[in-house]
């Protein structure tokens, strides 16, 4: 049974990257894939023939939008589902100009892979949580700009609006098939941002006190920015932004919306599979957060990963694991004390 006491404050943030790392451990489209092209359509691509690419990909360069092909390569040898330290692949990744990838560069590419069209479930699964907190319990918002939002669990609200994303995304995986021919293939195609609008999902938390995008408090929480290429505003692979600077800084810089959000009912999945797997989730996040209240919070305040053994050097507080604290700074060192 966990345990949940009943005066828990849970800091959204935190539960963000807990939640991304339970789903990047689980995800169904790529737990083997690791990165070997990233295309952007201004060069023919090495690693697979341009002629198996989707129709779309091909008509996108007739039609001028900016576009990205990233390119995964299956290992049917690998035990070990693939994680950010081991995405990249051992031989290295082609690059358009040759230019090798930062870490951050690295990142937008997996997230974008892991949260290819998770949106609904991941906000079902955010908003489970916070309906099986006790009620006395506070969610605390806190985003990059110093805004913070102090509310009940219940003060969350699901909203939905359509976008167009401005990059079109095509991500390729692969996995030779050598007891069929030397050049033969298992591949599977996946696209975001090909087929015009696109239909995105976020939580508002806080209560509306405005429904004037300028002076309403409330705070976005959108965990799957990263999908369209996109980030946080404090660097984040998802958005925990003030309601104005959501629309107005930081979802135009990947997408444009095509009307006012509007606001619905209980995010309900219809199909058992994703019912299942994200109702799973839930039982993860969950547990985490029990032994978040227990004491045991030593994981990372940037990607979520348990068992992180270095702090913080200035608040000695908040864990982080290897390249994180320099990725997590711009965050953390608005609330670092």
């Amino acid at each position: 049974m966990i345990s949940i006491p009943d005066d828990l404050v849970v800091d959204v943030h935190d539960l963000a990257a807990t939640i991304l790392d339970a789903h990047a451990r689980t995800e169904p489209y790529f737990p083997g894939g690791q990165l070997v092209e990233i295309n952007r359509g201004i060069t023919s691509p090495t690693t697979l023939p341009s002629h198996v690419f989707a129709p779309e990909w091909h008509a996108a360069q007739i039609g001028g939008k900016k576009r990205v092909a990233y390119i995964l390569k299956k290992d049917s040898s690998a035990s070990e589902r693939i994680s950010i330290d081991t995405f990249a692949s051992p031989q290295g990744v082609k690059v358009s100009g040759g230019k090798e990838l930062t870490r951050r560069e690295l990142e937008d590419v997996f997230w974008r892979c892991k949260t290819f069209n998770n949106g609904y479930v991941l906000a079902y699964v955010a908003q489970r949580v916070f309906d099986s907190l006790p009620p006395t319990a506070k969610l605390r918002a806190r985003t990059s700009a110093k805004h913070e939002v102090v509310c009940k669990p219940s003060d969350v609200t699901v909203a939905e609006i359509d976008i167009v994303a401005k990059e079109a995304c095509l991500i390729l995986d692969h996995e030779p098939r050598p007891d069929l021919g030397p050049s033969r293939v298992n591949l599977s195609q996946h696209m975001t941002g090909f087929d015009g609008i696109m239909p995105w999902v976020f939580l508002l938390i806080g209560e509306p006190k405005s429904e004037d995008l300028e002076t309403d408090p409330r705070v976005v929480l959108d965990l799957v920015t990263s999908q369209l290429g996109g980030r946080g505003g404090g660097g984040e692979v998802f958005s925990l932004e003030r309601a104005f600077d959501y629309h107005e800084k930081v979802l135009p810089n990947v997408a444009n919306e095509l009307e006012k959000y509007v606001l619905s009912g209980k995010i309900r999945l219809s199909e058992d599979a994703l019912r299942a797997r994200g109702d799973a989730l839930v039982e993860v996040v969950m547990g985490r957060l029990g032994k978040i209240a227990s004491g045991q919070d030593n994981f990372c305040r940037y990607c979520g990963k348990e068992g992180v053994q270095a702090r913080c050097s200035k608040c000695k507080k908040a864990y982080f694991c290897g390249s994180c604290h320099t990725l997590g700074w711009k965050y953390h060192k608005v609330w670092c004390s």
